[in-house]
C-alpha cells in the first residue's frame, strides 16, 4: 500500500519533469529554425531581426516572411498529426493505429489530387474541404469494411482495411497526377514538406488546428472514460456512440487540416503517442499535452533537418520521418514496450 501510494505521489512530478524537457527543446528547436538553413545567421542578427521585424531587408524577408510561418505550420501540424494519432488509437483501441495507416491521410491526399485536376489555383478554404471530404469518405470506407456485424477481430481487419485503403488511394492519386501531367504542381505536397507554406496559408489553416487541439484538450475526460471498461464508462454517463463520433471528427478536422498544409506525412500520429505513453499510459489529461508538445518539437526539429542535411537543396520531410520513425518503433517493440 505504501508503494503505491508512493508510486502516485511521484507521478506527476515526473511527467513535469519531461514536460518541462520538452518545452525546452521546443524552445531550442524554434531558436535553431529560425537561425540556420541555407543561410545562416548569428545570434545578433536574428534578434536585431526579430525586435525590428518591418526593416526591410534580405534578412527579414527569410526569417519573417519564409521561416516564421514554416515554423508555425510546423508546431501546428506535429501537434495535430500526433494528437490525431493518440485520439484514433483510444476511439479504435487499437495501439497501432493512427490516421496515415487507416487511410484517413492518403483519402484527403486523393481528394486534394482531384481537386488540382478539375480546377486550378484553389483558395486555401477549398483545399480545406476537399481534404475533409476525402477524409471523411476514406474513414467510412475503413470503419465500414472493419466493424461488421457479423466479423470478428475488429482491429486486425481495421488495420487490414486501412492498410488496403492506403494503398488503393495513393495509388489512383499517382496514376491520376501522371495521367494528367499534374506532377509539376503537387510533387511537393506529395513528398511531405513546408517549402511552399506561406503566412496566407497558416492564417486560414491555424485557426482550424487550433480549435481541432482545444475541442481535444476539453475532451481529456472523455477520453480517460472510453479508456475503461465498457460497462463501467456506460454506468459513469458516457454515451460512448456520439463521444466516438465527436473524437473521430476531431481526427478528421487535424488529419485534413495537416495534409492541406503539408501534404501526406506517415508514422507521426503512431510513434509520438507511445512516447508520451512512456510517461503517462492512461491519464489523457497529461497525455494530450504533452503529445502535443513533443509532437511540434519533433516537426520543427525535423523540419530544421530537411533544410540543413543537404543545404541548399530541400530533403523530402516524408522520407526523414519515415526513416527516423520507423527504426525508433521497432525498438520500442524490442523492448517490449505495451504498445
Amino acid at each position: 500500500m505504501t508503494t503505491s501510494k508512493h508510486s502516485l505521489q511521484t507521478k506527476p512530478n515526473h511527467f513535469w519533469l519531461v514536460f518541462f524537457i520538452s518545452l525546452i527543446g521546443l524552445g531550442l528547436g524554434i531558436y535553431a529554425s529560425l537561425r540556420f538553413g541555407a543561410i545562416s545567421y548569428s545570434h545578433q542578427e536574428l534578434m536585431t531581426i526579430l525586435t525590428q521585424p518591418f526593416l526591410d531587408s534580405q534578412a527579414q524577408n527569410i526569417i519573417i516572411d519564409s521561416r516564421f510561418p514554416r515554423l508555425i505550420a510546423a508546431c501546428l501540424v506535429g501537434a495535430g498529426l500526433a494528437t490525431s494519432g493518440l485520439i484514433t488509437q483510444a476511439v479504435t483501441r487499437n495501439p497501432i493505429s493512427d490516421p496515415g495507416l487507416l487511410g484517413i491521410n492518403a483519402g484527403a491526399g486523393l481528394a486534394l489530387v482531384l481537386s488540382y485536376l478539375l480546377m486550378k489555383n484553389l483558395h486555401y478554404s477549398l483545399i480545406l474541404l476537399f481534404c475533409l471530404i476525402g477524409a471523411s469518405l476514406a474513414a467510412l470506407l475503413v470503419f465500414g469494411l472493419a466493424y461488421q456485424k457479423k466479423a470478428s477481430n475488429h482491429q486486425i481487419r481495421l488495420i487490414l482495411a486501412g492498410a488496403m485503403m492506403t494503398t488503393l488511394f495513393s495509388a489512383i492519386g499517382q496514376a491520376i497526377t501522371l495521367a494528367n501531367h499534374l506532377s509539376t504542381s503537387i510533387i511537393g505536397w506529395q513528398s511531405g514538406g513546408l517549402v511552399a507554406v506561406n503566412w496566407p496559408m497558416v492564417t486560414f489553416m491555424a485557426p482550424f488546428i487550433l480549435v481541432g487541439l482545444g475541442f481535444a484538450l476539453l475532451l481529456s475526460h472523455q477520453l480517460n472514460l472510453l479508456n475503461l471498461e465498457k460497462s463501467l464508462s456506460q454506468a459513469l454517463g458516457q454515451q460512448m456512440r456520439k463521444t466516438q463520433l465527436l473524437l473521430l471528427a476531431i481526427v478528421l478536422l487535424l488529419s485534413a487540416s495537416s495534409v492541406a498544409l503539408v501534404g501526406n506525412l506517415a508514422f507521426v500520429g503512431l510513434l509520438i503517442p507511445h512516447l508520451a505513453k512512456l510517461v503517462s499510459k492512461q491519464n489523457y489529461r497529461q497525455l494530450l499535452p504533452l503529445t502535443m508538445l513533443l509532437g511540434a518539437s519533433f516537426m520543427v526539429w525535423i523540419d530544421l533537418l530537411c533544410r540543413v542535411i543537404n543545404s541548399p537543396y530541400e530533403t523530402s520531410l516524408n522520407a526523414v520521418v519515415s526513416l527516423i520513425n520507423l527504426p525508433s518503433f521497432l525498438i520500442l517493440i524490442r523492448k517490449g514496450q505495451n504498445l
